[in-house]
């Protein structure tokens, strides 16, 4: 069950158990994960004109404190780790290859970022619980708002 927050414009879960680790329960509203969703609401592809408007909402995800505490530093540790990783490949390239080592620039930034995500992720679930994504998948108003064609990713003309 949600309710529509009018103020912040979002869908709040009024049910308080962690979708996440499934045992504690949400005691703050800001300790929820709110993913958002889109809805395509009108698409216009004219031969040189193309564009497309949609609907957002972000949608709570409930989620206990230390399932919060879990998501926050695994997205901090994965980002030292992968950008550490990707400046040190670029360093060594640098070194071994000279100039042509510019080219390690385009490895490190895929490191960096791509890593990063795939690492954040990996600890999560070493930790035992749901990713951000998973946990909102299991949600039984999300799923229902995806049977009714809301996405998570948002539309592109």
């Amino acid at each position: 069950m949600y309710i529509f927050n009018q103020e912040k414009k979002r869908l709040e879960p009024t049910e308080t158990k962690c979708q996440y680790c499934g045992v504690e329960h949400s005691i703050h509203m800001e300790h929820n994960h709110f993913i958002p969703l889109y809805k395509e609401a009108d698409r216009t592809n004219i031969i040189v004109y193309r564009s497309v408007k949609f609907k957002k909402i972000p949608v709570g995800i409930p989620r206990c404190k230390s399932c919060l505490l879990i998501h926050l530093r695994a997205e901090t540790k994965a980002a030292r780790i992968a950008w550490g990783v990707a400046v040190s490949i670029v360093v060594l390239t640098f070194l071994i290859w000279g100039l042509w080592g510019i080219f390690s620039i385009f490895a490190g930034i895929f490191i960096g970022f791509g890593g990063a995500d795939f690492l954040q992720d990996k600890l999560v679930r070493d930790k035992g619980i749901y990713t951000k994504l998973e946990g909102a998948k299991q949600n039984e108003a999300v799923q229902d708002l995806i049977i009714s064609g809301w996405s998570f990713s948002q539309p592109t003309a």
